[in-house]
């Protein structure tokens, strides 16, 4: 199986115009995942990490054909590891025949470059491969540019590496210096323009985006963000509870781009659900903030619908990493349905049910896959629109009963009386109905009528 060029994908405007292109074109078919265990990391859960670096190594397409986990005292400047463990690596390498050697740690440039030099391998970290992935995963135009960014901001910095490769395979010839240098510094300048080009671009399409949220939040019905860990089953629902065939892949990163569906609960209330893209452990700061106006969408809906795999042993630190992703994008105020997908692949759903009855939150039990636990999730979005949105009052001229059946269709009404001025509803309003209804919200009590 012939794999991209990982240093050809990053650096593509360079390289399509250096005669040497083929110098990277590298046949990598196993690869050596390298985990780190710091001092303040458990052997458990480094292992666990390593464990999903494998899980992304084979959704990247290059399956590990071995792992070693290394124990990290302290950080060498050089090499990030001691020299001792440097050479186990390499003789690890040699015995299993990798062609790859992947780190779950974000290298430095100056650290890659040097493995590189020192174990005559290619090295690519966790950073690289959450970037290849997005950039087989993007299929929309705000997602490409999105993935574009972030390759080019990651791959600035490493220019000197892949220079370094050209001047091994000329022989290192000191004349050549001069040129590499020059041709290195135009290398920058061209990079730089990428991305002030990318940024531009981008603006435009966000302004896009801005455009169609603000129609979607003009619509009389409450907006609900599903988010979770990657590969947590969000799409699956999505499709689910709206019949639609939104891509739902047991892989790692199926969805970048937000899908919105709208969708009917039962009493006739609508609401529109947008899926949007998988949370990771250390999700690269340049994909965070390239799919920043993507992530938005869980802080500009009304409530937020958190999906947890709960057939993974590590679901607990995955729904961690999610409500500390929400909270950084300052969605972590919102109100939450937490809901466990995946039940059909425990042994004993009802006795989970029993563990989690101690939850802060509401939660729901659910498998996707064979449909069980619908109805409670409907009846739980249901339930979290009512809890969490204001009651008003609302005073309808007779002759407006389009917009009484509205309400009715549209709301939860909790008490209506017929008064001089027309019909008095108690109903529980989602912030869109109340800028759509603002001129029938009434100031007085009902009591005050009577």
């Amino acid at each position: 199986m012939r794999v991209k060029n990982y240093r050809k994908v990053l650096l593509e405007p360079i390289f399509e115009r250096l005669e040497e292109r083929d110098i990277l074109s590298l046949k990598c078919e196993k690869s050596l995942l390298i985990g780190i265990q710091d001092e303040r990391e458990s052997v458990e859960a480094a292992q666990s990490h390593l464990n999903e670096l494998a899980s992304l190594a084979d959704t990247m397409g290059i399956p590990a054909v071995e792992t070693m986990l290394v124990r990290l005292r302290k950080v060498h400047p050089r090499h990030l590891i001691g020299s001792g463990k440097l050479e186990e690596i390499i003789a690890l390498s040699e015995e299993c025949g990798a062609d790859l050697v992947i780190f779950d740690y974000n290298l430095s440039p100056s650290q890659q470059r040097n493995l590189e030099q020192d174990m005559n391998l290619t090295v690519i970290d966790r950073e690289e491969v959450i970037l290849d992935i997005f950039a087989n995963r993007a299929s929309t135009r705000e997602a490409v540019l999105q993935v574009a960014l972030a390759r080019m901001q990651y791959s600035l910095p490493r220019l000197t590496r892949a220079w370094t490769h050209l001047s091994r395979q000329r022989g290192g010839a000191s004349g050549n210096r001069g040129k590499g240098e020059t041709q290195l510094e135009s290398d920058r300048r061209m990079v730089l323009s990428k991305i002030a080009s990318l940024k531009k671009e981008l603006i435009q399409v966000r302004k896009n985006r801005d455009t169609q949220r603000k129609k979607r939040r003009a619509l009389p019905v409450p907006t609900l963000s599903i988010v979770g860990y990657t590969n947590a089953g969000k799409s699956s629902i999505l499709n689910m509870m709206s019949g639609s065939d939104v891509l739902a892949e047991d892989k790692l990163f199926a969805t970048l781009d937000p899908t919105s569906r709208r969708v009917s609960l039962p009493g006739g209330r609508e609401i529109v659900i947008t899926d949007t893209v998988g949370f990771i452990r250390k999700l690269p700061h340049g994909l965070i903030e390239a799919f920043k106006s993507t992530l938005e969408e869980a802080v500009l809906s009304d409530a937020i619908v958190h999906v947890i795999d709960v057939s993974n042993p590590e679901w607990r630190f995955h729904r961690k990493v999610t409500e500390e992703v929400l909270s950084e994008l300052g969605a972590g105020d919102k109100p939450v349905l937490l809901v466990y997908n995946k039940i059909d692949k425990l042994e004993d759903p009802e006795g989970f049910r029993h563990f989690l009855n101690r939850e802060d939150y509401p939660v729901v039990l659910l498998s996707a896959h064979t449909g069980k636990g619908r109805d409670e999730l409907e009846a739980g979005l249901n339930r979290i629109l009512e809890s969490e949105l204001p009651i008003k009052t609302l005073l309808i001229p007779p002759d407006k009963w389009d917009i009484v059946a509205y309400i009715r269709r549209n709301s939860v009404v909790i008490n209506e009386s017929y008064v001089e001025d027309g019909i008095l509803l108690e109903v529980v309003l989602s912030e869109k109905d109340q800028r759509i209804l603002k001129e029938y919200i009434y100031s007085k009590s009902p009591q005050e009528d009577k």
